[in-house]
């Protein structure tokens, strides 16, 4: 094998080596993605379970308050 062809395998190694890495890393954003994803589905229902508390304790109060004033 002469020198050209070595030197064309080597660049063609490095290539399959950069696409693996791409890979991987693709991999690994779009494992993140989807972790993050679901936590901001998580935090976004908690969210609302939360707002709906809020609402519930200020009616409670609002009854409370207005059960006092009579």
């Amino acid at each position: 094998m002469n020198e050209f062809q070595q030197q064309i395998l080597q660049k063609i190694e490095q290539i399959a080596l950069k696409l693996e890495n791409y890979k991987t890393n693709n991999l690994e954003l779009t494992k993140s993605k989807e972790e993050l994803e679901a936590k901001v589905n998580y935090l976004e229902r908690r969210e609302q379970e939360l707002k709906n508390q809020l609402e519930q304790k200020q009616m409670e109060l609002s009854e409370k308050s207005e059960l006092i004033d009579k």
